[in-house]
């Protein structure tokens, strides 16, 4: 378990990470608010970070359709209130409809701001008309590949622009979420739920269904499952669903494949064909997220 640091960031802000656990949520006109909301637009990368959360150098490519995102937004905005919705990747610049998709999550109106995560290696070749929709934008640096000083000032200097708020975090060392010896025991799988700050803070979205962690859905890709008895339904769902859900004590089948957002930290390597191949194990044993999918 990493030990709590505060990291101050260039506005002078400081944040503690890993970050507190906040446990209240509130419901106002049957919503229930929270931090954020994401959907991961496309699961592959262009680059291959080890350690990546979303485990997207080893997920094969995937784009969400415009179609699918507006009917999980309608979902989602009759019982979720978040300050905040993020399109996120793998890497979303990837995406060739990615303007639409922004314009889909404006017209929902699931959140007062919708912000990007990206890398920035590709903000160079997107239009001004990408800018004009965003409220925010969140540009992961890492030690390599560096974004050019001329380019950070480009950015910077469209962000004032356009009134987009550029939130630059560094990431020069990954969290080792990974379990490489294969499932936790039951008693290790409920610590690291109770103490993993992921399930408050990483709220995705995807297939009709509203997931607590990101995680369960990646694990699933890449071992063949079904993430869905991780999540919750949002058809029909009511406020009260939610809570019930985001309250559980029970941990997420996934939590067994994974160390928690507390675990020791790694400092940031790109990954060699040779890791990919390595990494891309074969299915994990057992029943759950993470697991193989039985056959139909």
């Amino acid at each position: 378990m990493s030990e709590t640091r505060t990291i101050v960031d260039r506005d002078g802000r400081e944040h503690r990470f890993p970050p507190p656990l906040e446990r209240a949520h509130r419901v106002v006109e049957g919503r229930v608010v929270t931090r954020s909301l994401e959907a991961h637009v496309v699961d592959h990368c262009n680059l291959r970070c080890a350690e990546c959360c979303s485990l997207s150098p080893l997920l094969p490519p995937r784009f969400e359709s415009p179609e699918a995102l507006a009917r999980d937004l309608a979902r989602a905005a009759a019982v979720l209130a978040p300050a905040v919705f993020k399109l996120v990747g793998g890497e979303p610049l990837l995406h060739p409809e990615l303007l639409e998709l922004v314009h889909v999550a404006r017209r929902s109106g699931i959140a007062p701001r919708v912000s990007l995560t990206t890398n920035g290696l590709l903000l160079h070749r997107m239009p001004d008309a990408l800018w004009q929709q965003l409220d925010g934008l969140t540009i992961s640096r890492y030690p390599r590949p560096r974004i050019p000083a001329a380019r950070v000032a480009e950015i910077e200097a469209k962000g004032a622009r356009f009134g987009v708020r550029i939130n630059w975090k560094q990431q020069d060392a990954f969290v080792q979420m990974s379990r490489p010896h294969g499932p936790a025991d039951p008693a290790e799988t409920a610590a690291v739920y109770g103490r993993c700050w992921l399930r408050e803070r990483c709220h995705l979205l995807r297939d009709g269904h509203f997931h607590t962690c990101t995680r369960p859905v990646h694990l699933a890709t890449l071992h063949h499952a079904d993430p869905r008895p991780d999540g919750l339904a949002l058809e029909g769902c009511t406020p009260e669903g939610v809570l019930a859900y985001l309250r559980r004590e029970t941990p997420l089948a996934a939590c067994a494949h994974c160390a928690g957002g507390d675990a020791p930290m790694v400092p940031h390597r790109l990954l060699s064909p040779q890791d990919l191949r390595r990494d891309r194990r074969p299915r994990a044993p057992g029943g759950g997220a993470g697991s193989p999918r039985e056959p139909a």
